[in-house]
């Protein structure tokens, strides 16, 4: 999980907007932060550099998510806006136009953070910032707008540009939910096929070859009672093969039977799948098998949405997804250390949940985990023993 999560802070990190932001932020402020004037200990260019240090800081914060704005919003947001103002005060302080420059990097970040309008609300008031601090260092109404226009064409080509990254982040996690949803059907489906399978050569080998090898032994049996084969050897001995044939046979016909049913191991696996900043432990593999193919998809769609309340909602980052039998009934678990609590409101999906395990005489039930986060229980009878 520690490394894990690690990879995941720095590939953040280090992604290409981030390094792009670092890049530029370097560039502007080597080029305003006046060498000599920090040389000799000025107090006000000292509290520039660092305005500028701060609004780095906030920006790494978040980029890293330690400022998670899925699950501290208002901080987040209060971090976002502390960039931007910290930008306005090392512009007051250095006294160079140039500064403001980096807002490019807090509206970048705005519009992935915030509805488009409030995006734009809060750009705005910066910028109105930027035009107050320039008017009383004695810009004129023409130069203010002629020096706005292209810091406003910067920060809309920053902030497009990251929105259009943050859909396409959204998008390969929505193809990748799909593919881990098709690939455990996939598996459900070829587990589906090797259970009709197993039942039809158990019924086969039961029902043709078991039947023909006992009237074969009867046959025999009657032959051996004739006074003229009493004694025949060739005839004990298939008479014993006879034996050891239909022994044979009845094993390997309790084995297969051993196996009815459908086992969801692999496609619990599959819907399982590790993700970034996510820990996904799946338990108790071996005693996923239900009786029948609309059994297994009912419990293979609570999974999932149990997976999808864990992730989206509760905003964990350590699920463990586990299966047991208790009392000739299956159950399963997704238990998260999200910040879900009890009572939670009940919407679409966790009907439908209640409403597929009900129909056969199955339920959901839901508990507080400790520390934190929530278990989704669902118990599902005539489970067969694996």
């Amino acid at each position: 999980m520690t490394t894990e999560f690690a990879r995941d802070t720095r590939s953040r990190l280090w992604a290409p907007l981030s390094i792009a932001a670092y890049v530029t932020w370097f560039a502007i402020t080597v080029s305003v932060v006046p060498a000599a004037a920090l040389a000799r200990g000025d107090v006000g260019v000292w509290l520039g550099v660092g305005a500028l240090v701060g609004m780095l800081t906030l920006f790494v914060l978040q980029a890293a998510h330690v400022i998670d704005h899925s699950r501290q919003r208002r901080l987040s947001i209060a971090a976002l806006i502390g960039q931007g103002v910290l930008l306005l005060a090392a512009q007051h302080l250095l006294g160079a136009a140039g500064v403001v420059v980096l807002l490019i990097i807090v509206s970048a970040q705005l519009f992935t953070m915030l509805s488009v309008s409030w995006a734009i609300a809060v750009l705005v008031g910066l910028n109105a910032g930027v035009l107050a601090l320039w008017r009383l260092r004695g810009f004129e109404l023409d130069e203010l707008v002629l020096s706005i226009l292209p810091l406003l064409g910067f920060q809309a080509f920053a902030a497009l540009t990251a929105m259009y990254a943050e859909r396409s982040e959204r998008g390969r996690e929505a193809l990748a939910d799909m593919n881990a949803e098709l690939q455990a059907t996939q598996r459900l489906l070829e587990e589906s096929t090797r259970s009709e399978e197993r039942l039809r050569l158990s019924r086969e080998l039961h029902d043709v070859a078991g039947h023909k090898l006992t009237a074969l032994k009867l046959h025999l049996r009657a032959l051996a009672r004739t006074p003229s084969f009493a004694d025949n050897e060739p005839l004990a001995i298939s008479l014993q093969l006879a034996d050891e044939l239909l022994a044979d046979i009845r094993a390997v016909v309790g084995e297969l039977r051993q196996h009815d049913g459908i086992d969801l191991g692999e496609a619990l696996h599959a819907l399982a799948r590790p993700l970034p900043g996510v820990s996904i432990t799946l338990l108790g593999r071996e005693y996923a098998r239900v009786a029948t193919v609309a059994q297994a998809e009912t419990l293979l769609r609570v999974a999932q949405e149990g997976l999808t309340n864990a992730l989206r909602h509760g905003q964990s980052t350590r699920i463990t997804l586990r299966v047991e039998q208790v009392q000739g009934a299956v159950r399963l678990s997704v238990e998260d250390d999200g910040r879900g609590r009890l009572p939670i409101h009940e919407g679409n999906g966790l009907r439908g949940m209640r409403e597929r395990l009900a129909a056969f005489g199955g339920a959901l039930s839901i508990e507080a985990c400790s520390p934190k986060g929530l278990a989704f229980r669902a118990e599902l009878p005539q489970a067969i023993p694996a």
